[in-house]
């Protein structure tokens, strides 16, 4: 998958900048080359972090982006789909 087309429910990590190596799920997309990602622990769903596109690599796919817009998901929901990649 092409790192510019993440989308809602998407799972990735980072790239760039002192989060290096931690793993986020892709909230939305903001605009072109910007993401909103929470990680559920130091970045909650209702404070997501912005973050370039271009410094997050996919990992895979969570939610498809239907689910992400009906879901209530929790930061406990977030921390434990993120766990099984290793965070």
């Amino acid at each position: 998958m092409n790192k510019n087309t993440l989308s809602a429910g998407d799972a990735a990590v980072s790239l760039k900048g002192h989060d290096t190596g931690r793993i986020y799920l892709v909230v939305a997309n903001v605009s072109d080359g910007f993401a909103l990602v929470c990680d559920g622990e130091y970045r909650k769903i209702d404070n997501p972090k912005l973050k370039r596109i271009s410094h997050l690599r996919f990992l895979q796919k969570e939610y498809d982006e239907q689910a992400m817009q009906t879901l209530k998901l929790k930061d406990a929901d977030v921390k434990k789909t993120l766990k099984k990649h290793g965070r």
